[in-house]
């Protein structure tokens, strides 16, 4: 829905932007002010963009309550329909400085410079996702439980949740996307979502509208949705998968594809007589390079490295191989005009701007110096002596405050600043004693 103008039953449009952590935030505005803010952009403090989870404020932001605005600047492009709300649309925007400069902290801004970069280099980026989220049920006593009881593609499970996935399927199509698939994840309450692959700004806008309408629409049921990677002790976590392709500028062409048979799958590929470009094999070879601190922005929580571990499939060790769920890249064995790769670090509390800007970064600098990859593996990862991705979010700030790769395609103020708060939200985290410690160590010494 692409329009300098609202539809006659659109009463009320929300202009949406997020912050350096990812959360939604904007403005709703009547009808009739939408062109306006196309033409103008809409005010707010700028030092709203370096809002702490907490949330709170940073002791020595970039912007601060002396720094002015910044301006708010809808995108047509981006306009879709709320489907849980009667007469509204939302509208994504890009961030601009008063003066209308790109605002250096703004996630969707950096996105479209790198996938500008790419594009002018032949390479234009089809992206498509599968999020996961856990749904959440009273549990009659004040607090929450599982939605239900079920595990990994449990029929009973769809039969259960069949009116709200009705309504997560009909929101996301009123908005523009198409939903491949919804079923029931591994763990109780747990389900995955597959998004049709599109251009990776829309991508972007549409998981960041999905999880909005994931939550309200369970808010509305009565029950509650959280994107948290890892909401329980003992239980598999949410990822947010990204599938990426390179194209030809009029998209008649996948980069990544290859007529060459030079790759074996363990349970077969389709077309037999096909395997993976130069070209992706960099890509993968610049992903691998650059995974420790790619994984700072794909994986930007203390709670996201409770989901990196051995055993509830989640990636461990920085490898790539076919069709291979213990990898941090997968190949999926759909080639031909199908190939793509599948990054599997990413979890769902990522921005999904700036983790796709970091992807498609450090994927473009294989590409630029042609970085080998390695042989892929057929072997669980999780068991060969491959380099770890990083135990803890410290650790990865550390690898990111190093890169010289993505912080040339972020922008140094938006490194300083993701880093800033991140260490700021580990140093929260450090000032808590968790139940665990108490249980482990209280009645010790």
């Amino acid at each position: 829905m692409c329009s300098q103008h609202t539809p006659d039953d659109v009463s009320t449009v929300r202009v949406l932007w997020t912050d350096i952590n990812g959360i939604a935030r904007g403005i709703t505005l009547p009808a009739d002010q939408y062109e306006h803010a196309i033409d103008e952009g809409i005010g707010f403090a700028n030092g709203v963009m370096e809002l702490t989870l907490e949330p709170g404020l940073l002791d020595d932001p970039k912007y601060g309550p002396q720094s002015g605005d910044m301006l708010a600047v809808p995108d047509p492009a981006s306009l879709m329909r709320v489907g849980w709300n009667e007469e509204t649309a939302v509208v994504c925007s890009d961030l601009r400085t008063v003066d209308g400069e790109p605002f250096d902290v703004c996630g969707r801004s950096v996105l479209r410079r790198v996938v500008d970069e790419l594009t002018n280099e032949g390479f234009v980026p089809r992206v498509g996702v599968e999020p996961e989220f856990s749904l959440l049920a009273p549990d009659g006593e004040g607090g929450w439980e599982p939605y239900n009881s079920r595990s990994s593609y449990d029929f009973d499970a769809l039969d259960q949740s069949g009116a709200l996935i009705s309504t997560w399927t009909r929101a996301m199509s009123t908005a523009g996307y198409e939903l491949l698939g919804i079923h029931q994840e591994s763990q109780p309450g747990q389900y995955e979502v597959n998004i049709r692959y599109d251009d990776a700004v829309s991508m972007a806008d549409g998981f960041v509208f999905f999880r909005q309408m994931i939550r309200s629409t369970a808010r509305n049921a009565g029950l509650r949705a959280t994107f948290m990677p890892r909401p329980y002790t003992d239980e598999d976590a949410n990822g947010l998968h990204f599938h990426i392709s390179l194209w030809d500028d009029d998209l008649a062409t996948n980069r990544f594809s290859s007529t060459e048979d030079d790759i074996a799958f363990p349970a077969g590929k389709h077309p037999e007589k096909a395997g993976v470009s130069d070209i992706g094999r960099h890509f993968v070879g610049g992903v691998l390079e650059h995974m420790k601190p790619l994984t700072a922005i794909c994986a930007p929580t203390i709670n996201s490295y409770k989901r990196l571990l051995p055993g509830i499939w989640a990636p461990v060790n920085i490898a790539w191989g076919p069709d291979n769920r213990s990898t941090v890249v997968r190949l999926p064995p759909e080639l031909g005009d199908s190939t793509r790769i599948e990054q599997r670090v990413t979890d769902t509390s990522a921005n999904p701007y700036l983790a796709l800007a970091a992807t498609l970064a450090a994927g473009f600098d294989g590409i630029r110096n042609e970085i080998d990859p390695g042989e892929p593996t057929m072997k669980n990862a999780y068991h060969e002596p491959y380099e770890r991705l990083p135990r803890t979010l410290p650790e990865a700030l550390n690898h990111l405050e190093q890169c010289d790769v993505l912080t040339d395609a972020l922008g140094d103020s938006l490194v300083t600043e993701f880093i800033k708060l991140k260490r700021d939200e580990f140093d929260r985290y450090q000032n808590y004693v968790t139940e665990w410690e108490l249980n482990e160590y209280r009645d010790e010494f």
